[in-house]
């Protein structure tokens, strides 16, 4: 009998989790990387630094519930495209994640 995986959620909120990933993406030498590890590794967690630096891992995979209200405070605001791009990346991980699969479909 498998295991039933729990997703990995981090202790981070995903506002963190999201900015260190555009931190990653944003680096352009290993010495910015290793500035970013220093700097966010602790708050956000080695672990799940290392999932968003491997591409392993979205902070939306991370925290789905999160980034729904983060998108629906985009949406809000009047910024539709972000929001659903939110909601797609959490429906890449999260097929059935009831909020995500109302907005895209909808």
């Amino acid at each position: 009998m498998a295991a039933n995986k729990k997703p990995y959620s981090p202790v981070a909120p995903y506002a963190d989790l999201k900015r260190v990933e555009q931190e990653i993406n944003a680096a352009n030498t290993v010495e910015k990387i290793k500035q970013i590890v220093v700097k966010d590794g602790p708050k956000v967690g080695y672990k799940a630094f290392c999932y968003m630096l491997g591409g392993k891992m979205t902070p939306e995979a991370m925290k789905p519930d999160e980034a729904c209200e983060a998108a629906a405070a985009l949406e809000a605001a009047g910024n539709d495209d972000e929001a659903i791009e939110i909601y797609q990346r959490v429906l890449a991980d999260h097929p059935d994640h009831p909020v995500a699969k109302e907005k895209v479909s909808g």
